[in-house]
């Protein structure tokens, strides 16, 4: 299980907003598929997967949160459908 945060997106930025997940809670996510769409004051960005793995959601949609902040978390052990 590994947990995925909040990336640092610029440098005087510190909090960000979760506009939408596009994965499901308990969905299959390959490495580098985008789970998250994030918007700070200057832009929005995708959130990737780090790793393969089953998706569970810790994040709400519209939650405002800090660099840093874990969004999710994905199961690597977790078995492909």
């Amino acid at each position: 299980m590994i947990d995925i945060k909040v990336p640092t997106v610029g440098e005087s930025i510190n909090e960000v907003t979760l506009l939408k997940w596009t994965k499901n809670d308990g969905d299959y996510v390959e490495r580098d598929e985008v789970i998250a769409e994030l918007e700070s004051e200057k832009a929005t960005f995708e959130l990737n997967a780090e790793q393969a793995g089953a998706i569970k959601t810790i994040a709400k949609e519209g939650d405002t949160l800090n660099i840093g902040d874990v969004v999710c978390s994905i199961d690597t052990d977790a078995a492909k459908p």
